[in-house]
């Protein structure tokens, strides 16, 4: 007596359609993940960059106003103290660019500490700000210096935070992939099921 094949063809279309939605599926996560992903990262990184530049501006200003105005204080204990209140590091230079003071490097070796590009801008009279390495593969650093009679001061600020959120936030992206990936194969597995039981009707 020859087999049925019925319930053989049924596994076998089940199999393929199955196969296809979950590749669906799959690629519009991974096109999702990758597109709207990066994008959303990129405008997140960029807003909180601005965040941190603003804020470390208006700091750099308060420190600027401290050392025109204090007159009590020795000009490397306000340049500790303000180091200290801001969580970044402290430098005050003349208007030669001669290093005064500073929050975390002893003073002997900052000879060109005052060439900056940042001190240079706040040198003419106007804010400075600048992003650059610390060391070929260090962190990222932000740079504010504003003017003073006399010379310029300076806050500066390692954006370190902004690589750590990152990471947390492209863990919780993979984690929403794989989650939605464990949907879309609960998904495509009860619709290739519907499928195969209307074609073996």
């Amino acid at each position: 007596m020859a087999s049925d094949p019925q319930p053989s063809r049924r596994k076998n279309g089940w199999l393929a359609a199955f196969l296809i939605l979950f590749a669906a599926f799959l690629a519009m996560i991974v096109a999702t993940a990758i597109g709207v992903g990066q994008s959303m990262q990129r405008s997140w990184q960029e807003s909180m960059r601005d965040t941190i530049t603003r804020n470390l501006s208006e700091k750099t200003r308060m420190f600027a106003i401290r050392v025109e105005t204090d007159r009590t204080h020795k000009i490397a204990d306000i340049t500790s103290e303000e180091g200290h209140n801001a969580g970044a590091r402290a430098t005050v230079i003349d208007v030669n660019g001669k290093v005064l003071a500073d929050s975390e490097v002893p003073v002997a070796s900052l000879e060109d500490e005052g060439r900056r590009p940042e001190f240079a801008t706040a040198l003419r009279g106007q804010t400075g700000t600048e992003t650059r390495r610390r060391g070929t593969f260090g962190t990222a650093v932000l740079y504010v210096a504003a003017p003073v009679s006399g010379g310029a001061v300076r806050l500066a600020y390692p954006l370190a935070d902004i690589g750590i959120a990152s990471g947390r936030a492209r863990r919780t992206m993979v984690l929403g992939s794989v989650i939605a990936a464990f949907a879309g194969l609960a998904i495509s597995a009860l619709a290739a099921q519907t499928l195969s039981r209307k074609e073996g009707t």
